[in-house]
């Protein structure tokens, strides 16, 4: 309970209680044990219970007890005392819910600024040389140009037009709606991001972006991503050509080698250093 992280990345996984059975020293506990608990309460809008050891162990070692449960807004509402005790606490979910209302502190949290605390494994950077899963397909990390905490963009085997990339989620979901909300607003950040790196790569004027959402939107690899596409001036007799083209483009032709591949993700990467 002194390291805040853990508590941090239950709450973020959707936690509501906290537990914390401790024994703490009589001499810790009387200067750490509420103050620490009330932190771990206030920061994470949960309920913090605290179950702990008491008594005179031997003449060298007591423990200092005061088993307690904290409410989300820092109090504590139910404490033992003395000795050998025990309390009891009603959990109220729908008060937990105002603490959030009232004090939104999780949106306001700077992702963008440091890297979200998370049990998800699926969430955590690649180690360099591991391949990526994209679908029933493997995407080979020397594909791979640039990657946030959530999403991943790598290079294409069959491009519609030059500097045709794609930017998908790390974890594998089918469709959109499968996403949480961070993960949508970190695709489609990242999204833009690659957008202005391609038009700058391929001297492009405009982007065609799209997301074939579902099998029946043309979807054929099943996880969710976004093709980003660089587009010029009289690339298509007609601009509207391009969506026809994007439902053929992994139907027919040939995969390009990976040393294309290799080294268009080797140069969009230097943008992003």
């Amino acid at each position: 309970m002194r390291f805040p992280e853990m508590g941090i990345a239950l709450r973020g996984s959707g936690a509501h209680i906290l537990t914390y059975p401790s024994a703490f020293t009589a001499s810790t506990g009387a200067a750490h044990w509420e103050a620490l608990l009330k932190a771990r309460a206030i920061e994470t809008q949960c309920y913090v219970i605290a179950a702990a050891q008491t008594g005179q162990h031997n003449a060298k070692r007591a423990s200092w007890g005061h088993a307690m449960v904290v409410d989300p807004w820092g109090t504590v509402i139910a404490q033992c005392s003395e000795g050998v005790s025990v309390v009891t606490a009603g959990i109220d979910l729908c008060f937990l819910e105002q603490v959030k209302t009232k004090m939104p502190i999780w949106n306001h949290r700077r992702f963008d600024l440091y890297r979200k605390i998370s049990l998800d494994k699926n969430l955590h950077d690649q180690m360099p040389g591991e391949p990526y899963q994209f679908g029933q397909c493997i995407i080979k990390d020397a594909q791979v140009f640039y990657q946030t905490e959530y999403t991943f963009a790598f290079t294409n085997k069959r491009c519609v037009l030059p500097g045709h990339v794609l930017v998908a989620p790390k974890r594998c979901a089918k469709r959109l709606v499968d996403l949480s909300e961070e993960e949508i607003r970190d695709l489609f950040v990242t999204a833009t991001s690659v957008q202005k790196v391609v038009e700058r790569c391929y001297l492009a004027t405009s982007s065609t972006i799209c997301v074939q959402d579902g099998k029946d939107a043309g979807q054929t690899v099943e996880h969710v991503h976004v093709h980003i596409i660089p587009r010029k001036p009289g690339d298509f007799a007609r601009n509207d050509d391009i969506y026809g083209a994007l439902e053929m483009h992994d139907k027919q032709g040939s995969d390009r080698e990976e040393s294309e591949m290799f080294a268009e993700a080797v140069m969009l990467r230097r943008f992003f250093s």
